[in-house]
């Protein structure tokens, strides 16, 4: 089936992310999109380097870079900018779809596409983190009406939305999904894991594969039951390791990946509590893997033991026929159904985690049965083809009742700018005074002249020492020669006559 075509073209579809260093999903999203439903499709991310650029320039999509408002200076200051040269972009390049992924993707693309008049704007949200967060959530609430839908990629999202009030009709559930194609069992080699480490052949091997991410700060931008911890529960399965080991002495444990972003901080806490339990030798440590396919084919029992998730890995090792343990948390359930296609344990309980790896490692038939379940499940309702299929159904639908006209009108522009960009200003000042400590808006009113005192005092230094450093650079191109060289001298520089040698 072929998208609809506008003005003799395919309709232009382009996905926003403000990240290069994973996000394969938006990438194989438009290439199905292109391939297989004839859509014209591009993408916005927020570098050039990264394993992102890489997977977009083997799939020749084209992307355009843009700094989604992280750039230097005050936030609202930054995200004005960003809009504005967003506009220019969606203006140029007159796009008929637009879909972000990820919150910060947000905050500058939705009223940029809004005053362009975009006619669908969709944001597909990436988990219930910034759902469960105090300010992130209050963004939401104040800003969603600018996308024509929102997709909640898991029923843990869709469910924090509706407690927003945010309209059930205005929402579409659309799962991130794995590409099944480079999840074959039968076609994908192995990592040979045992061989590396030097485990017998016939050891059950227990891995998590995801990123070592740093642990979180403490602000209300992260959910209260995270703050100061690490998200991925690297901690909680080395504790379950050392329970195994205790009853399946036999069993051998790896963690697959590496530290999000460069940051190894976690990575190295983790393996600092595997010599602290006295488990070097049972439990390894592979760093970054290019290939997790491979190694999940090594693997006796996957497990993802998150704090707070979308679907995580889940989707993957399934795919391969993997057993599978996983946390109660967000959108595993959706697709971890206990006793069904694989086991759940409870957040943050080593103990529980424990026993459900056992309860796989003593029943080899049960594990086997349920990676089988979980494989069909996974090609069933969460394929790349079924979730490509959702976002075409759902842009056609959102396309039947665009209003007539076409996108990106100079009369419907201008008047929406005057209107949005007060709003933004109210929407962050509020924001703002909420976010100090959580103790709410009177005590952020009251706040208000301490902090643009604050800011008055830094810009006026900063003004202060500009113009310290012009007077003086003045002074010294005014200077006579031999004075030049001899500050030069001072300041450990070369004087003239030496930098002409």
């Amino acid at each position: 089936m072929k998208a609809r075509v506008v003005a003799g073209r395919p309709v232009r579809v382009c996905h926003l992310v403000a990240t290069t260093l994973g996000a394969r999903w938006m990438c194989e999203q438009l290439r199905e999109l292109r391939d297989r439903h004839g859509y014209e499709v591009a993408a916005v991310v927020n570098g050039t380097q990264g394993p992102l650029v890489e997977w977009l320039k083997a799939e020749r999509i084209p992307f355009h870079v843009w700094d989604f408002g992280l750039g230097a200076g005050p936030r609202p200051l930054a995200l004005l900018r960003s809009l504005a040269s967003l506009l220019r972009l969606l203006w140029r390049e007159r796009f008929d779809v637009v879909q972000t992924h990820v919150f910060p993707s947000y905050l500058a693309v939705r009223p940029a596409a809004w005053i362009a008049g975009i006619p669908v704007r969709t944001a597909m949200i990436s988990g219930p983190f910034h759902l469960e967060a105090r300010l992130p959530r209050r963004i939401e609430q104040l800003t969603a009406w600018m996308d024509t839908a929102l997709i909640p990629s898991c029923e843990k999202s869709r469910q924090l939305c509706l407690g927003l009030g945010l309209p059930e009709a205005r929402l579409r559930l659309v799962y991130y999904a794995a590409d099944e194609s480079r999840f074959q069992p039968e076609r994908v080699p192995a990592a040979a894991l045992r061989q590396r480490f030097g485990w017998p052949e016939d050891a059950p091997v227990v891995g998590l594969v995801a990123y070592f991410y740093p642990r979180l700060g403490h602000s209300d931008w992260i959910p209260r039951s995270l703050q100061g911890r690490a998200i991925k529960g690297h901690e909680d399965f080395v504790r379950a390791a050392g329970r195994v080991l205790v009853e399946f002495p036999r069993a051998r444990f790896v963690l697959v990946g590496g530290g999000f972003a460069g940051d190894e901080s976690h990575w190295h806490e983790i393996r600092a509590l595997v010599a602290e339990l006295g488990l070097e030798g049972r439990v390894a440590m592979t760093g970054h893997e290019p290939r997790t396919q491979d190694i999940l084919k090594d693997l006796t029992i996957a497990v993802q033991a998150s704090l707070c998730e979308n679907l995580g890995g889940t989707l993957e090792a399934l795919a391969m026929a993997r057993p599978m343990v996983a946390t109660r948390v967000g959108g595993m359930v959706d697709v971890v159904h206990d006793g069904r296609t694989g086991l759940l344990a409870e957040p943050r309980n080593p103990r529980d985690l424990a026993e459900k790896i056992l309860a796989l490692l003593n029943d080899p038939a049960l594990a086997r049965e349920l990676g089988e379940s979980g494989r069909r499940l996974v090609l069933e309702r969460f394929s790349l083809r079924r979730c490509v299929d959702d976002l075409d159904a759902l842009y056609r639908e959102q396309w039947a009742s665009a209003p007539a006209g076409g996108a990106l009108r100079l009369s419907k522009a201008l008047p929406r700018t005057l209107l949005v960009v007060p709003w933004l200003a109210l929407v962050w000042l509020r924001v703002t005074l909420l976010d100090d400590e959580g103790r709410g808006l009177r005590h952020g009113l009251a706040a208000l002249p301490r902090r643009l005192l604050g800011i008055a005092r830094t810009r006026g230094h900063l003004a202060l020492g500009a113009l310290q450093r012009c007077g003086y650079r003045a002074w010294v191109a005014l200077a006579p020669g031999s004075l030049r060289a001899r500050l030069r001298r001072l300041r450990g520089r070369p004087d003239d006559s030496e930098g002409l040698a």
